[in-house]
Order: structure tokens, then sequence, then C-alpha cells
């Protein structure tokens, strides 16, 4: 009987500590994330990075070329 009392607290202890890990995880993963203030696009945060040093004006040409080659092309009507 006291094997099965240890086996459940050691259970327990096991779940609590995989809980609190991935807490852990879970806001680390959280953190490292940009977070950007409701409206702001891809092109906006490319322009921030740029003013503020954070990538070379290399990987901005670079990076604002892939946005617009992965917009949806518009229709001209004539």
């Amino acid at each position: 009987m006291m094997m099965g009392v240890m086996s459940a607290w050691m259970l327990v202890g096991f779940l609590v500590l995989l809980a609190v890990v991935g807490g852990v995880t879970y806001l680390a993963v959280r953190s490292g994330r940009p977070h950007l203030p409701p409206g702001d696009d891809a092109r906006t945060l490319l322009n921030r990075r740029l003013a503020a040093g954070e990538i070379t004006p290399e990987e901005y040409f670079e990076r604002e070329s892939a946005l617009r080659s992965s917009e949806p092309r518009r229709s001209r009507r004539r």
C-alpha cells in the first residue's frame, strides 16, 4: 500500500514539473515574437526594422521584393 501512495505522489510531482516546464516554454516562445499593434502589416514592420538598424538596406530590398512578389496582382480593366 505504501508503494502505491509513493508512486501516486511521484506521478503528481512529475505532472506539476511538466506543467511548470510547459508554462515557462510557452512564455519564452511567446515573448520572442514581435508584438504588432493592430493594423500593422509586414511592410510597416519592415520599414521600422530598417529605420531601427535591425536590418541592412540590402536585406530590406530583398524582403520588400519578396513581399511585392507575394501580393496578389490586381487585374487591369480597360
